[in-house]
This record gives structure tokens, sequence and C-alpha cells, in this order.
């Protein structure tokens, strides 16, 4: 048979202490487990701490990726109403273009006003001129003059199915037939552009009044361009006594150099007749 192992003396001894204590009563129980607790609590209450400390840890980035996830929305919401705003400004500021113009109503039969967008501008300035977006598909064709509310433009001196090219009054080739509108006077002449965006009126008698601040709009003659646009007011007379004819120098109504929405009038230049340069040189 196999020989009964012998139990370590030194557990004899921790099991006959513990009985010892047992047989003396509770007291020294009592300050172990009060040692027992000194020692203990303090770990107890270390890893408590460090256990919430992880879940605050966590609960931390949770509200961080949830308040990430919230901004991105209100981002997203903002750029919303950003182009929204947008779209409403163009929307009122293409209403209000339109309210200016009914009082051209009586130049423009109805559905004549073609609307369009300043694409491009000549690059080198060698022509004064304006690419828009609309073309033959649109009815656009040579000729055809181009408005603001403000005033006079230009007229299509190239088109293409898609786009078409307008040539400023200011241009130095632009020539127009003008009207003073002024009940005392009627004086007539030609207002050309001077290439540095003003323009000039050419062709008035000296007998015919002109007054500074006076109003000039196209006469209607040669048939490009339909009477009573508004062209320009008049800066400085000038007239030489060796002269038949005197000059006027005109600010033009149309805002030029900051054109962005115009029209295009479709039915003014279809019936025919001279075009710019057929007028006196």
């Amino acid at each position: 048979m196999r020989a009964r192992q012998s139990i370590p003396g030194w557990v004899a001894v921790i099991g006959i202490l513990i009985a010892a204590l047992f047989v003396a009563g509770p007291g020294p129980l009592r300050e172990m487990e009060q040692i027992g607790t000194r020692v203990i609590s303090p770990l107890e209450f270390g890893v408590s701490r460090g256990l919430s400390g992880i879940g605050q840890f966590f609960e931390t980035v949770q509200h961080a990726s949830d308040l990430a996830a919230q901004n991105r929305q209100y981002r997203d919401e903002i750029d919303r109403l950003q182009s929204v705003t947008v779209q409403y400004r163009e929307l009122e500021q293409e209403n209000r273009d339109l309210r200016q113009l009914l009082g051209l109503r009586d130049l423009a039969p109805p559905g004549s006003l073609l609307s369009a967008n300043v694409i491009a501008r000549d690059p080198l300035a060698v022509m004064q001129s304006v690419t828009i977006d609309r073309g033959t598909d649109d009815g656009v064709a040579v000729n055809h003059p181009v408005i603001t509310w403000r005033g006079l433009v230009g007229r299509v001196v190239e088109v293409h199915p898609k786009s078409a090219k307008v040539l400023l009054v200011t241009d130095v080739n632009s020539a127009v037939s003008a009207r003073v509108q002024d009940p005392s006077s009627r004086a007539t002449g030609v207002v050309r552009g001077t290439g540095d965006g003003r323009l000039i009126l050419q062709y008035v008698p000296r007998s015919d009044p002109l007054r500074t601040d006076g109003l000039l709009i196209t006469s209607g003659i040669g048939g490009t361009f339909p009477s009573g646009i508004m062209l320009g007011r008049i800066l400085q007379i000038r007239q030489k006594d060796v002269e038949v004819f005197q000059e006027a120098l005109i600010e033009p109504a149309a805002d030029l150099r900051n054109l962005e929405r115009i029209y295009v009038l479709l039915r003014a230049a279809d019936g025919g007749g001279a075009s710019a340069e057929q007028l006196p040189q």
C-alpha cells in the first residue's frame, strides 16, 4: 500500500493558531478583520475609482463622437441654408430687374425679352464685348439689341447655337442714333464708344441746344435699335467756333463694368433696316 503523506509542519502550526483564536474568543478575529479591512479597502477603492474613470472616459469619447456627428449635421444644414439664401437673392435680383423692365414693355412686344447671363469678357480688351449664354437655339440673331433695365448695353455681333458675343456701346466700333430727351430740345446725333468706358455724342448741329445732365435715348433711326431706350447722361459739352457740329461726353446709363444678367430684344431687329455701321460716318 501507498504510504500516507504527512501534513507539513507549518500547516499544522497555522491550524493550531486559528483553533486557539477561536477558543480564545472573537476579539483577536475581529482585530484581524479590521487589519484586513484597512489593508484591502484602499486597494478596493483604487480599483473602484479606476473602473469608474474608465467608464467616464468611454462616456466622454461617446459624447464627443455624438457632438461631432451633430456638428456635421449643423454644418450641412448651414451650407444648405446658405445655398437657399444665394438662390433667393438671385431670384430677388431677377424679380427686381423684371419689375424695372416693365417700364420698357412698350418698346418690346410680349415674349420678346430673353434673359441671358454674361459668361465671359474679352480678356485682351481688344474689343469691348461680353459673351452671353444664349444663341441661335434661343432665337438670338446678329444685330439684336441687348439691354438692362437701366439702358442700352449693345448689340449682338456674333452668334453660335449656345452663346453669342455682344458688342458694348462703349466700343469704338459701336454707333447708335440718339435723341436728347428734352421737350425744349429734340436734338439728334450719333453716340459712339470712346473705348474707355464712356460715350461721345457727335453730329449735333450747333443750333440745337444741349445741357449738362441732359438725358439721351435711342432715336430708332436705322432700324437696329427701337426708339426710347436710355443711353446715358450728358457730362460735358464741347463746342468749337470753326465747326458746324458740337459734341458731348456721355456717361452710359447701364453699368457696363458689372454686367451679370442682361436681356436680348429678339424681335426688335427682325424687321431689317440699317445696321449701326450704316449710320453717318
